[in-house]
């Protein structure tokens, strides 16, 4: 008997049809003798709904009542997952985060699971009960609801399953794995059999939606075996494996680009630390995330600071720096037409010459290089938002990811 979380995505619940056939994927498990527990995001399109009704009273602001409005799907979608369940012989219960309880910090829209108590998934378990979980969704210490962000269910699964010490996390979803590259943009990407927690970290952070980065963290941090599925076809998977378990010829396994970013150049910033300082720690107070970060020296006594944002924090940032009177600059110079491409793997840090490929091909096409950002395991690079999906169709082939892996 093993332990198993899984986790459905919306377009996995979309309708009561697919409720019903997610139902069906569950009672296999339980079939087989499994103690299963289930996460659920909302259904397709809800999550959104439910942000435009805060959004058109409270704006942008996130506070305790934006969460408990944006966290009403989930709680929707797990009743009826547990109905489902019922009618096909299954004994199941919809678990709300404060029953459970799953506590966060009090940061609201985009809380940290601090502590989840297994004792009334443990009691279910023991009655022959399927434990329905609402994702995205917290409860902080002094009893208000909070949401995880985007994408939080999957840090809800992968948090139950460290808490239950799961045998595994099977994340199902509306493709068949993870892939070199996003498929509608470049056909020939491939399906990984497997990829390790902190490559998928990477490509989660910089544009590939298949995970969100925090439930990688999580998983990385708890090594919790993860799986991404189909909910739609009976076909292997991904999976999430420690580094020193991947195959030693894989030594780039994706490349993805984001094109939601904006790039932003201050002129003549006085060129000293703390003039540096000032900018970033005004953005920071205005809870704006930086990405990539240059600088170059423009004239003696001053530098050219370049860095991106998203592109939605554009009139924040903006506003932001135009209200401190201590920040000193000639020009403020924005470009939202920008796309970051970046090229992920393990191999960078014991292959030589994969960045080199990546600029002598970029180089070929004529494309130039705007900004350039480098780690142990990825290399990312500002384009023109123009050429991104030719330049990543172009280094999936300079890889040699258009063919079929042979592990």
């Amino acid at each position: 008997m093993a332990r198993i979380v899984q986790k459905f995505g919306g377009t996995s619940v979309a309708d009561i049809a697919r409720l019903e056939k997610v139902s069906l994927k569950i009672k296999k498990e339980v079939d087989a003798g499994h103690q299963v527990a289930v996460v659920v995001s909302a259904m397709a399109g809800e999550t959104n709904r439910l942000v435009g009704y805060a959004q058109s009273l409270a704006g942008n602001a996130k506070s305790s009542e934006y969460d408990v409005i944006i966290a009403a799907g989930e709680q929707v979608t797990s009743g009826l997952l547990a109905l489902a369940l019922s009618q096909i012989g299954i004994p199941a219960r919809s678990l709300l985060s404060w029953q459970i309880p799953i506590l966060t910090d009090l940061v609201h829209g985009s809380a940290r699971i601090e502590q989840i108590d297994p004792q009334q998934l443990e009691e279910c378990w023991s009655k022959g009960i399927v434990p329905i979980i609402a994702g995205f969704q917290g409860l902080t210490k002094q009893g208000r609801l909070t949401t995880l962000g985007r994408g939080g269910s999957d840090t809800t699964a992968v948090a139950i399953a460290a808490a239950v010490q799961a045998d595994r996390c099977d994340i199902y979803t509306d493709v068949t794995g993870v892939y070199t590259a996003d498929p509608r943009i470049v056909p020939k990407a491939q399906k990984l059999k497997e990829i390790t927690y902190e490559e998928m970290f990477e490509l989660a952070a910089q544009g590939a939606k298949v995970l969100q980065t925090r439930s990688v963290e999580t998983a990385m941090t708890y090594q919790v075996h993860v799986r991404v599925l189909s909910s739609f076809y009976d076909e292997p998977g991904t999976e999430i494996v420690p580094e020193k378990m991947l195959n030693d010829f894989i030594h780039v396994s994706g490349i993805t680009y984001r094109n939601d970013e904006a790039r932003i150049t201050l002129k003549n910033v006085r060129n000293q630390t703390q003039a540096i300082a000032d900018i970033f720690e005004t953005l920071a107070n205005a809870d704006i995330h930086i990405d990539m970060v240059v600088q170059n020296v423009s004239l003696e006594d001053s530098i050219d600071l370049t860095f991106t944002i998203l592109k939605g924090e554009i009139p924040r940032v903006v506003e932001a720096l135009q209200e401190k009177t201590k920040i000193l600059y000639d020009d403020l110079i924005l470009d939202p037409n920008i796309a970051k491409i970046t090229v992920v793997g393990v191999g960078l840090q014991r292959r030589l010459g994969i960045a080199s490929l990546m600029f002598k091909t970029l180089a070929g096409l004529g494309i130039p290089l705007q900004v350039i950002s480098c780690s142990a395991i990825k290399v990312s690079v500002l384009v023109d938002e123009s050429v991104a999906e030719e330049a990543v169709r172009v280094l999936h082939s300079a890889y040699g990811l258009d063919k079929e892996f042979e592990f």
